[in-house]
This record gives C-alpha cells, sequence and structure tokens, in this order.
C-alpha cells in the first residue's frame, strides 16, 4: 500500500475515535432547535425578560424540567438565571433519569465531551471513573447516547454560565431501593466543593390516559397543582422520608423521583435556602389538561435572606386586609395587582408565611406555611382568608367583627434541623416538630407571648401534634427543625 494512502487511514481512524469521544446531540427536532442561531434566539427569548440574580446569594443545587423547550423552557430558564454573574462554576454534577433503558442504580459514561449546537461540554472522566467504582454505579455510553433527560439542562448551562469553561458529571438514575439513595448520595458527596452545581433533571406529573396515571377525574387543574405542591414541599425542606411516602401514597409520575432524592439527601442538614422559582402546566398552555405534564424549578441556595423593608411590610399587611374586605364585599382581587405586587423588592420571593388574627387581642386564627411555594404576596392573600375562614379551631370571622381585627404577619427564613433540643433559643427561634406524620410548629413569639420554660414550649407543641407531652424527650425518631421571622402587626405599621 502506498505511504499515501496508509496516511489517509491513519487520519480517518484519528478522526473517527476523536468523534467517538463526543456525544453528540441527537435529541433536537421536537426538543429544541438544532440551528445554533436559532436557539440561540429562543434562549435570549427565554432569559431576557427575567430580573437578575439577587446580590449574594450563591446557587448549589437546581430541580429543572427537560422537556420541549417550547413547553418547559420558560420553566427551565427561571431556575438557571439565578446563577449569578460572578459565581464560579468548575463541575456541574447533571443527574437525570432514564426514559430508555431499564437497570438498577446508576450509570455514568466514559465520553470526553457533550456536544449542543452551542458547541461542547467537558466531561470530568476522573470524577466518572471514580463514581463507576461504586457497587451502584456503573459506565455504560449506550444508555447516555439517546437519552434527552440530560442533554436537554446543557443548552441552559451553556447560556448561563456565558461560555466559562466547566466540566459535567453526567449521571442516570434506573431504579433505587429506599436505602440506596443516601449511599448514592454518599458516592457523590466527596466530588461536592464550593465550585459543584448540582442539578436534578426532572419533569413533574405526567396525567392522562397516556401516561397511565388518572388519580382523579375532575377539576384537573386545580388537582393538580395540589398533587404537584404536596410533592414539592418535602424536596423544599430536604425532608426525605416525607418525600418518599408521598410518592408512595399518591404515586405521581415525576419522572425524576430518583434524582431528586439523591440531591435531597445531599443537601440535608445544610444551611440552604430552598425556593420554587416557577411552576406551571402543560395544560396552562394549550388548555388540555386531560393529557398534561407539570414543570417546576426549584433553587437551593446560600446566602442570607433579607429582611423586608417598611414599605414592602406595609403592602403585605394592606394586602391581608383588603383580601378580607374583598370577601365580605364579595370583590375578587384585581388580576393587575399581582404584576404591581410582584414588582415591589422582596413581595415576588418564594417564603414561607404564617398570617395571624386577634380580636381584642385574644387570637381569632393563624394559618401559613412553612416553606414557600408561591409568591410572598400570594401566600399572604391566601393565609389571611384561610386564617379568617378555615382555622378549625375557631368558627369563620363575621363582617361586624373585622374593624375589631389586628392582622400580623411571619415571615419565615428556611427550615434548618437541629439534632439537639436544648440548642433551641426561645423567643428566637420558631420550631417545628416531626415523628412520623404528626406534625406541629409554634412559631417564634408564642414563648414570649406564654412565658413558657423550654420544656413547656415543646410539651405544648408535642400535644399540639396529637403526642405525648414528653414524646420530645422519648421518642426516639423526634426530629426538631428551628426557624426565624420577621413578625410584623397592623399596630407597629400604624395600620
Amino acid at each position: 500500500m502506498k505511504r499515501g494512502a496508509i496516511a489517509a487511514l491513519i487520519l480517518l481512524a484519528a478522526l473517527s475515535s476523536a468523534a467517538e469521544g463526543v456525544r453528540p446531540y441527537l435529541q433536537t427536532g421536537p426538543w429544541y432547535p438544532s440551528d445554533p442561531a436559532e436557539l440561540g434566539r429562543m434562549l435570549d427569548g427565554f432569559f431576557a425578560p427575567l430580573p437578575p440574580p439577587g446580590a449574594g446569594c450563591v446557587v448549589r443545587g437546581i430541580v429543572a424540567p427537560h422537556a420541549g423547550f417550547a413547553y418547559s423552557g420558560r420553566c427551565a430558564a427561571k431556575a438557571y438565571r439565578a446563577l449569578a454573574p460572578g459565581q464560579e462554576v468548575r463541575r456541574v454534577i447533571l443527574m437525570g433519569s432514564s426514559h430508555r433503558s431499564g437497570f438498577y442504580g446508576a450509570r455514568v459514561c466514559d465520553y470526553d465531551a457533550w456536544s449542543t449546537p452551542l458547541g461542547t461540554v467537558a466531561v470530568d472522566g476522573e470524577v466518572c471513573r471514580a463514581l463507576a467504582r461504586h457497587r451502584l454505579f456503573r459506565h455504560d455510553r449506550d444508555a447516555m447516547r439517546y437519552e434527552h433527560s440530560l442533554e436537554n439542562q446543557l443548552p441552559f448551562l451553556q447560556k448561563a454560565l456565558g461560555g466559562k469553561a466547566f466540566r459535567i458529571v453526567p449521571i442516570l438514575f434506573g431504579a433505587l431501593k429506599k436505602d440506596d439513595f443516601a449511599a448514592a448520595a454518599e458516592a457523590i458527596a466527596p466530588h461536592v466543593d464550593d465550585r459543584t452545581l448540582i442539578v436534578a433533571s426532572s419533569d413533574l406529573t405526567h396525567y392522562g390516559e397516556s401516561f397511565g396515571y388518572t388519580p382523579f377525574r375532575r377539576d384537573l387543574a386545580a388537582n393538580l397543582e395540589k398533587l404537584d405542591k404536596g410533592f414539592i414541599e418535602p424536596v423544599l425542606g430536604l425532608d426525605f422520608d416525607r418525600y418518599h411516602a408521598y410518592r408512595e401514597r399518591t404515586g405521581i409520575t415525576a419522572c425524576g423521583f430518583v434524582p431528586i432524592g439523591v440531591l435531597i439527601r445531599l443537601f440535608a442538614g445544610r444551611d440552604l435556602r430552598a425556593e420554587l422559582a416557577d411552576y406551571y402546566r402543560s395544560g396552562d398552555l394549550n388548555g388540555d389538561y386531560s393529557t398534561s405534564v407539570s414543570y417546576a424549578a426549584l433553587l437551593f441556595s446560600r446566602g442570607a435572606v433579607g429582611p423586608l423593608d417598611a414599605g414592602a411590610r406595609k403592602a403585605l399587611l394592606r394586602l391581608a386586609r383588603q383580601a378580607l374586605l374583598d370577601h365580605f364585599q364579595g370583590q375578587a382581587a384585581a388580576p393587575q395587582d399581582d404584576g404591581k405586587l410582584a414588582a415591589q423588592p422582596g413581595l415576588a420571593e418564594e417564603r414561607g408565611v404564617f398570617v395571624t388574627l386577634r380580636r381584642r387581642g385574644e387570637l381569632r386564627g393563624c394559618i401559613g406555611t412553612l416553606i414557600g411555594v408561591e409568591p410572598l404576596h400570594r401566600g399572604v392573600r391566601a393565609n389571611a382568608m384561610r386564617a379568617a375562614f378555615a382555622d378549625g379551631r375557631f368558627s369563620p370571622l363575621q363582617a361586624q367583627e373585622l374593624n375589631d381585627i389586628d392582622i400580623e404577619i411571619s415571615v419565615m427564613t428556611p427550615l434548618q434541623e437541629v439534632e439537639d433540643y436544648r440548642s433551641i433559643r426561645l423567643g428566637r427561634d420558631g420550631v417545628v416538630i416531626r415523628d412520623g406524620s404528626a406534625q406541629a410548629v409554634f412559631l417564634p413569639q408564642v414563648a414570649g407571648e406564654t412565658g413558657w420554660t423550654l420544656d413547656e414550649f415543646l410539651g405544648r407543641l408535642c400535644q399540639k401534634a396529637g403526642l405525648q407531652r414528653d414524646a420530645y424527650r422519648r421518642s426516639p425518631s423526634m426530629r426538631f427543625f428551628v426557624f426565624q421571622a420577621q413578625v410584623f402587626g397592623e399596630k407597629e405599621a400604624g395600620e
């Protein structure tokens, strides 16, 4: 064979080998445009209307959907837009779920890089090789090649990180037994540092005959939201047991159940702020809830939650009172109010919030949410109505009582678990106890209003949860969570 022909064969073999080291972007067409310019314009359209990230907040984890960009792209952008321009991300642990291959445990790949129309993203081969040595992990490039749950995150990462160099650790999960979620997280944890971002890829409920999941037949939009929000709450609370039990009880068809569960195990016990950045269903876009997929963007970040300023506090107090006035006058809230309120600093944040009503100094109703599952201004309006009309300890509020009602709002910081209940600081900490399915909460101001000692405080809290008074000392499965709250009322605000 002539020397030129031999050289050509060697070059061809080298090119073929190089090509095999890069996973091609096969999941275009129905998922996202393959033309770089068109894809770039689509991403610009998702990102441009979103406000810049808050100062001093560093995102450590993301849950984002992976459907066709025309459906879930706006939601995914809400998650990735939160990455601050100055945040240094060198490694992204990208966790998805297998839609095409059935297996137990997890798969990593031996590709050198993954491609998208926007360019290639390098793989952290060293971490992939280290994981492959664990009993739950295995190399399998074939399982990766046709899977969209990982690939569909890459254009958003490329857009959000603006061309900065980062490496990905693609992990595709199959089935896992409950105990192995912690084992998978333990295998990943040594590779997580301050320059690592964790991404769990998942759509939420897949509803309809074609998905084989129709747990209800009426009020589809409302029931889908209730189902999804019930799933989201333990994720934001990083409560794996409640998360797993919810799936067992409802059978919810969230395809990323396993990667989200591993994320919960990775982040449990860390001082992170959790928030729901966006939520909607495909039925909201096309009007058809009979076959609908739900999407949510969740963020886990480090950084202080800033207090609300005087203007925001007054706006929320007026909003709570107006909600009650509107009810008695038979009026609905003006739709345009949502946009105006969301534009005020702090009011669009996903924060836990309680609304307390007192009549002539006596409690008349108190209801709230520990974890933010909707913008603060909506949470205040909803909880004002619930405190007035849905607190089972009291009869519904009557119109003639309204002038005697004082409104107080408590805006929560994220929950933090504590190992020793004796570390609870009365007067500053609100407390949540959980023992199996039993749960109860006291706001921080309860201790000051009652004068209880810590033992009295926790004993009464156990009784509120339906437990024995000394369960906080005796039950080995008792868990304690603390939070702080910014508390303000109409009296202090001069309303």
